[in-house]
């Protein structure tokens, strides 16, 4: 700002009169469309209109589709947690029958048939069987 006055130069006085001004309103702000949508959905202005009527068979429709995809992933993870417990349960019953085959084998040995066999009071066959030949018709009945 220039600060240097001529010495020789009268000075005006400037009287301002103050004028009755109307009270400035400030402009309707033009608000986005995101932010109309935001403000119809918090005052539940949407519900009272007309396209939500029109669109409730598809809003129905969504609904369905939302709930049935919520019990599919229950089925879903019911059946996986089912699957995995009989794959447990599979090794298990496996590994028994596996145990149970071995002790089988070591029990069907001759050696232990043997001594399974003397506490009968039975003899093992040192010697080979011998055949007995019969006629034909012989153990047939005569009538």
């Amino acid at each position: 700002m220039n600060t240097y006055k001529e010495p020789n130069t009268p000075v005006e006085e400037v009287i301002v009169v103050p004028q009755e001004t109307e009270p400035t309103t400030t402009p309707p702000r033009k608000s986005g469309k995101v932010a109309r949508s935001v403000r119809t959905v918090l005052s539940g202005e949407f519900l009272t209109k007309d396209t939500l009527i029109n669109h409730l068979p598809f809003i129905g429709f969504l609904t369905v589709l939302f709930l049935s995809h919520i019990a599919l992933m229950y089925y879903f993870e019911n059946t996986h947690r089912q699957i995995s417990k009989q794959k447990d349960r599979i090794e298990e019953i496996r590994s028994e029958y596996n145990t149970t085959l071995s002790i089988l084998e070591t029990r069907k040995q001759q050696s232990n048939v043997a001594h399974d066999i003397e506490a009968l009071g039975l003899k093992e066959l040192r010697t080979p069987p011998q055949f007995i030949e019969v006629e034909p018709g012989y153990f047939e009945e005569e009538k």
